[in-house]
């Protein structure tokens, strides 16, 4: 249980915000880096376990990508309310470096998967971790700035989502084109490995980052779902976040997740795939880096409604395009940082939205709900995409495109959401 804060670790919270946002972007920078990797190792260490050749694997293996990705997400979507209750209660800090342990471990001992249901297991376990670090980061980084400051932090914490996976580009172009191999390992094992080396992160939040001051509420953390879900003012704003954030979610996942699918559809030297991935995923991200500063940005100056709709609009268009254009890998190269910039960039306005909606004893637990366990109800995308893919020709692309079409649900939610900008957290 943690320590009481007393007067003068109030004033330690208050004088060092930025402190605070910095170590809680390094761990969502680590936290997208781990995830990412995948892009990187999942086609060689799924061939390695299943035993087959690039010929027979375009046949088996997105299927099987798939269903890794679902579980994935279903771990994600769990952590994320899980953890985000356990925010509330034992604090944002404690809860963070807990999370940040968690994936990193799960992360390295993916190396050593010695079959695809064990790998299926600790993809599981690493996505508990994932979903529970952004809760508590979120709230955490949401109360220990002032409220005019709030859009920039959000936008600051948002740029882990390009600069992970430029890390994880950087990494897979390094292992997988230059031979960076630790010794006694295969390349997909080295990638995995590294992705255990940011657990120090988790020693620094324990040291550096102090809990902020706020009212925790008494009780089990069951209380909190009790709250969230049984009165009608926050049953209202629960549902409405969740149903943003799955739309939200499954637009930018498919994105991400099946660009080495399209990549290597495009490629037809498969010796160039390997820095074709690092240069795309590199291109794709600077579409996000700009997103995760225009879209809060329009947050701060026209409100929390407009930037979400304007983001699921240009989803909505972007997506489609994709699927309509011509194929080739200099159109990816142009179509893929619009993608980001729209479905990946419009997230950044989550982190400064949904905090917004919840008072502080159930803060982490609201906004975790709407970032991560809408997860949940997107997690048979993957698998419902990669089993499309590996019957329709282009299926990446399709695949992509049908995601795009849940922005028009998405914008229905909006419109029945609450506006926030100018207010206040609520206490």
């Amino acid at each position: 249980m943690l320590p009481s804060l007393g007067a003068g670790k109030t004033r330690r919270v208050k004088s060092r915000p930025w402190l605070i946002l910095f170590v809680a972007w390094l761990g969502w920078v680590f936290d997208i880096m781990d995830t990412a990797l995948s892009s990187f190792a999942r086609g060689p260490m799924l061939m390695d376990l299943l035993g087959v050749q690039p010929t027979e694997f375009a046949k088996v293996g997105p299927a099987v990508e798939g269903q890794m990705q679902t579980l994935f997400l279903v771990g994600w979507a769990i952590g994320g309310l899980v953890f985000g209750v356990l925010a509330d209660r034992w604090g944002r800090t404690k809860t963070m470096m807990l999370t940040i342990a968690m994936y990193c471990v799960f992360t390295g001992l993916t190396a050593f998967a010695p079959n695809v249901p064990m790998l299926f297991l600790l993809r599981f376990l690493t996505g508990l971790g994932i979903g529970g670090e952004w809760a508590a980061g979120a709230a955490l980084v949401a109360e220990s700035f002032e409220d005019r400051m709030r859009p920039i932090a959000a936008s600051i914490l948002q740029t882990a989502a390009a600069i992970g996976p430029w890390m994880a580009a950087l990494i897979g172009w390094g292992v997988l084109a230059q031979g960076w191999i630790l010794p006694g390992t295969k390349n997909w094992q080295t990638l995995w490995l590294i992705g255990f080396f940011p657990a120090v992160v988790a020693l620094l939040v324990r040291i550096w980052v102090p809990e902020p001051e706020r009212k925790v509420a008494a009780g089990s953390p069951l209380m909190g779902l009790r709250e969230l879900f049984g009165e009608r003012e926050h049953l209202g704003k629960a549902l409405l976040v969740l149903g943003i954030g799955a739309v939200g979610i499954a637009g930018a996942g498919n994105a991400t997740y099946w660009l080495p699918n399209l990549v290597k559809a495009v490629t037809s030297n498969q010796a160039e795939f390997a820095g074709r991935l690092s240069f795309a995923t590199t291109v794709m991200h600077v579409g996000t880096l700009a997103g995760v500063f225009v879209f809060p940005w329009v947050a701060k100056s026209s409100g929390r409604r407009p930037a979400l709709a304007g983001g699921f609009a240009l989803g909505m268009v972007a997506t489609g395009a994709l699927v309509l254009l011509p194929h080739s890998y200099e159109s990816l190269l142009v179509m893929a940082p619009l993608i980001a910039f729209c479905c990946i960039g419009v997230s950044s306005v989550f982190g400064l939205y949904f905090p917004e909606l919840f008072p502080s004893r159930i803060r982490a637990t609201g906004a975790g709900l709407g970032y991560n366990f809408a997860r949940l109800l997107t997690a048979p995308m993957p698998w419902l995409t990669g089993m499309l893919m590996a019957k329709v020709q282009g299926g990446p692309a399709v695949g992509v495109g049908i995601a795009g079409l849940l922005y028009a649900l998405g914008l229905l939610f909006i419109f029945l959401a609450p506006e926030t900008k100018d207010r206040p957290l609520p206490a």
